[in-house]
């Protein structure tokens, strides 16, 4: 599904199951931490190494994104999950790259009962101006959904209470023009 809520159009899409599981069992075996190169208040934010099989689901997405043939290589990288636990937070922040994605592998029942922005994710664009909107979200995340958007939209995720762990594996995609490789 493209949406374009607000100027730049953003792709949502649901993992197949046995995709997300097998990315989830991916993410359990992770060790290299990533938090040097990242801005979020989580304890536990590691690098992921998927098999290139594991990524068509993404590269599908991102080809219907573009809405166009596009015939080049995708590079993606780094990637990392990010395993936020209650309390943990992205702050406001964009990425490296042409376009980004996050997937939630798993997210906790017990955020559906707290608040709307409980565990949400929220895409911003531009300035606040009156009579327009400016802010996509809160976006509670469901296990499976992933969203591709411009690497330089700013977004940011509010803490959650509830036990458990929200899971989700993110990275920057780098279009691979010819003759730029």
């Amino acid at each position: 599904m493209l949406l374009s809520p607000f100027g730049p159009t953003l792709f949502k899409s649901k993992l197949p199951e046995k995709y997300r599981r097998a990315l989830l069992d991916e993410a359990y075996q992770c060790r290299d931490d990533a938090s040097p190169i990242l801005v979020g208040q989580i304890e536990e934010q590691l690098y992921i190494y998927p098999d290139e099989q594991l990524m068509k689901p993404f590269y599908y997405g991102l080809r219907e994104y573009m809405k166009e043939d596009y015939n080049g290589e995708f590079e993606v990288k780094p990637m990392w999950v990010n395993f936020q636990q209650a309390g943990d937070w992205q702050p406001v922040h964009n990425h490296d790259g042409d376009f980004s994605f996050v997937a939630y592998l798993d997210v906790p029942e017990g955020i559906y009962d707290e608040p709307e922005a409980a565990g949400s994710i929220y895409f911003t664009y531009g300035e606040k101006q009156p009579h327009s909107n400016s802010i996509l979200g809160p976006v509670k995340p469901e296990k499976g959904d992933f969203w591709i958007f411009p690497a330089w939209m700013n977004h940011y995720v509010y803490p959650f209470k509830s036990g458990g762990q929200r899971i989700s594996m993110s990275g920057n995609i780098h279009m691979c023009l010819e003759g730029s490789y």
